[in-house]
C-alpha cells in the first residue's frame, strides 16, 4: 500500500507550456474563439446600427435613403426561404427593442440573438482558459446542434404552413 494518504488538490494555475500537436492545436482554437468573438460583437454593433425600414427592408439608422439588399441566396436562387430567412430583420428589431416585430420576422431571432451575445463572455472565458487547458468541446457542439435543430424544425413548420398542409 502507498504512503500516499492526501492529494493537494489547491495547486495554483500557471501557463502551461505546449509543444508540437498541442501548441498548434491551441493556436487553432485561440483564433477561432477570437473571430467568434470578433463576429459576435460585429453581428451585436451591426444591430444596433441599423433599422427595418418601408418595405421591411434593412437600412442604415444614419444614412436611411440606402437600403441593403437582400440576403437571402435560397429566396434569390429558389425563390423559398431558408431557416434563417428573417433572422436579420429579427436581429435588428430586437436592437431596436421592439420584440413583437422581432418574434414576426424570426420565432427563434430573440434565442439566437442572446446565443450571440453569451458568445462575448463565453469566448472570453474561453481565451482565458487556453492558457491553462485545452477546454471541453461537448457541450458547445450539443448546443449548437440543437439550435440548428431547432432552425430546422421551425422553417419545416413554416413550410407547412406556407403549402397549407397546418394552420398555425
Amino acid at each position: 500500500m502507498s504512503g500516499i494518504t492526501h492529494i493537494d488538490t489547491d495547486i495554483e494555475l500557471r501557463a502551461l507550456p505546449r509543444t508540437g500537436e498541442d501548441a498548434r492545436r491551441e493556436r487553432i482554437m485561440r483564433d477561432r474563439h477570437r473571430f467568434m468573438l470578433t463576429v459576435s460583437i460585429g453581428v451585436i454593433l451591426l444591430s444596433c446600427m441599423l433599422q427595418v425600414g418601408d418595405g421591411q427592408r434593412v437600412q442604415s439608422k444614419l444614412l436611411p435613403d440606402i437600403k441593403m439588399p437582400g440576403m437571402c441566396g435560397s429566396r434569390a436562387l429558389f425563390g423559398i426561404d431558408c431557416p434563417g430567412c428573417g433572422l436579420t430583420r429579427s436581429f435588428v428589431s430586437l436592437a431596436g427593442g421592439d420584440l413583437r416585430s422581432s418574434l414576426a420576422f424570426h420565432r427563434l431571432g430573440w434565442l439566437l440573438a442572446l446565443s450571440v451575445v453569451a458568445q462575448i463572455p463565453y469566448r472570453l472565458y474561453l481565451l482565458r482558459e487556453l492558457r491553462y487547458r485545452i477546454p471541453d468541446r461537448r457541450w458547445p457542439v450539443w448546443y449548437g446542434n440543437l439550435l440548428i435543430a431547432l432552425l430546422i424544425g421551425n422553417w419545416l413548420i413554416n413550410q407547412s404552413v406556407a403549402l397549407g398542409l397546418v394552420a398555425f
